[in-house]
Order: structure tokens, then sequence, then C-alpha cells
């Protein structure tokens, strides 16, 4: 089969490769989207410490069912479906609550073993979730990065009429903000250091974009906000940004980390507690979130056609390369396969 190979840092190739087996409760996917994550840029540019070459990347994926298990009798050839990309125990305390995405012997594809960017993958029933008639694969393939925006908002059961602040206006932050948005948050801020990027959040209905190469962040949002935002979303992970992000929260709010650019950070502990500031971390999705995300791509309330970039797998060295250039008009990439 035809895959595209991460092969060293800041490389990719496409190379052929031997079609994966297919066992008995699993079935064989004919993938024919997959999106790129964050972390597969991270992987891509061997900033990933899991991600080792040779690889093939890529978590965010749909496709067509080709070949069916002899244990899988509900699903059929031909079948749509979007792929659940954690692979849990099953077993432990956090599997049973449906918290799989943090069992501590979970295995994603892309990561631990090879993924999406590929013809085809073989996947366990309990990971496949049918479309719905009439969506489209590439939809699907959007189904993994709303999911994790459906888990992150999650975190503020009531939003009508909040204000809030969105740190980083990639593919997770601005489903974040979408979702925020659609959940009835009267004002959003977002910042992020590529222009192209806030233009995209800012036909979409966003408040405030603020280029932080251009204006400190911080005196920004708090002039904006009166004093500070009711919630806020930190989706790179460096250490400025969570810090900025804090000091934009008001007093009672709460925040949410999804961003994992850095695994350490400074951070204002007196402010946390003298002003009773909430930090809640938010790793990925559970399988009613992948659900959910299903649900709400059904209903075509989002404006997903805005943002998505559709390439192949022949362009794969090239897109991967824009996208860690830091400053890509890409927003979200998508390869048809």
């Amino acid at each position: 089969m035809k895959a595209l190979v991460y092969t060293a840092p800041w490389r990719v190739e496409l190379q052929d490769l031997p079609e994966p087996p297919v066992r008995a409760n699993e079935c064989r996917v004919r993938v024919r989207a997959a999106g790129v994550c964050g972390s597969d840029l991270d992987g891509f540019l061997g900033r990933s410490k899991k991600r080792v070459p040779p690889l093939v990347l890529g978590h965010e994926f749909s496709g067509e069912i080709v070949e069916t298990g002899r244990e899988i009798s509900d699903l059929q050839v031909g079948d749509a479906v979007a792929v659940y990309p954690l692979l849990a125990c099953g077993q432990c305390v956090y599997c049973r609550s449906e918290r799989h995405q943090i069992c501590a012997n979970r295995k994603v594809y892309g990561l631990d073993f090879h993924g999406a960017l590929a013809e085809f993958v073989s996947a366990p029933r309990h990971c496949l979730f049918r479309l719905p008639a009439g969506m489209s694969f590439l939809e699907g393939a959007l189904v993994e990065p709303l999911a994790n925006a459906i888990h992150v908002m999650a975190n503020f059961p009531a939003m009508e009429g909040k204000t809030g602040l969105i740190y980083g206006a990639g593919p997770i932050g601005l489903f974040v903000f979408l979702v925020a948005k659609h959940l009835g948050a009267r004002r959003l801020a977002v910042v992020d250091l590529n222009p192209h990027r806030l233009a995209v959040l800012k036909s979409l209905g966003a408040d405030l974009v603020i280029d932080a190469s251009q204006q400190n962040p911080v005196e920004g949002v708090l002039q904006w906000a009166e004093g500070g935002v009711d919630f806020s979303v930190d989706a790179v992970g460096r250490s400025i940004c969570r810090q900025n992000a804090l000091a934009c929260t008001a007093p009672g709010g709460k925040m949410v980390w999804i961003g994992l650019s850095e695994d350490l950070c400074e951070i204002d502990g007196r402010a946390i507690v003298t002003r009773e500031l909430e930090i809640k971390g938010s790793y990925a999705y559970g399988l009613q979130d992948f659900s959910r995300s299903i649900a709400m791509i059904a209903q075509r309330i989002l404006p997903l056609d805005s943002f998505i970039y559709e390439t192949t797998l022949e362009q794969g060295q090239a897109v991967f390369e824009e996208l860690a250039s830091g400053q890509s008009p890409l927003v979200k990439a998508v390869f048809r396969i």
C-alpha cells in the first residue's frame, strides 16, 4: 500500500508498505481522508519523543470498510466510518468509567504504531463509528479534532453569556472557538502569532484577535474584557501562553490547558490562590465526545469549508514544510487518499 512515512526530522517520504493484517475483532479500512494534527507536525520536526522514525503519522481519519474480521457482525464492507484512534486496555478504572483517553496503557495511531497517512488501516470494532448518510469522508476526518474541542468545552457547563479567551489559532483553537460560540459564549478573543490564521478567526466571528508579535496580549485582552475573561483555553502549550492566559482570566474564572508544546512552565501561584482560579488539563476525548462530534458535524452548524485545505500524499513533504513555517495561511490540512 502507499503510505507517507516519517523517516527523519523534517522528512516524510512516500513509500510502499505491506497492508496491515485484520484480526478477528477488526476491520480493514480504506482510508479516504486524514488530517494533520499539531502533534503530527511536532513529530515531523523531531520534537515528539514517542514518534520514532520510520513511522506513518496521522490519527484524524475516516474511510470505507473493505474487509471485516470473523467476529464482526454489525458492520459491512462499504460502510463509511470515522476511527477513534486511541486503543485502551478496556479493563482499568479509567476505561470502566469511559475515560479511555487517560488509560495508562493506551496506544495511539501515528504515535505508538503506524497511523492514517496510508491507504489502509486496521481498527478494532469499538473504534469504528459509522458515518451518517450524507457525511463526506473529509467531514469524517474532522470528527477527531472537533472531539478535542467538545471535550475541552465540557469543562465549562454554563457558557451562555460568558466572555472567553482562546490562546492559539491553530486547528484545535479554531474548533474550541467554534464550539464555544455554538454553546452561547457572548464574546471571544483569540491570540496567536500567525496573522493569516487570525484573519480566519476574525472572519468566523471572533470579537477580538491579537497578534502577540505586534501587541501585548495581556494588556489588549484586559482592556477589552474590563478586568478579565470568564474562561480561557490554552491551545498552544508554551509557558508564556499559559502565563498570559492566566493573567487574562478574571477572579473566579477557569482555565483549560490542551496545548502540549512545552512540558514545564512557571505560573503565578499567588494569583491562582488569591483570585480563586481553576486550572484543568484536557487530553484528547472520550467515546461519547467522539459520538457528539459526529452528530454536530452532521447538523451542518459549523462553517467547516472556510478553513480546510485538501491535498494528496504526493504533496506530503511540501505540506509539512509549509505548516512548519509558522506563518502559513493554511489552517487545517486534510489529505485525500
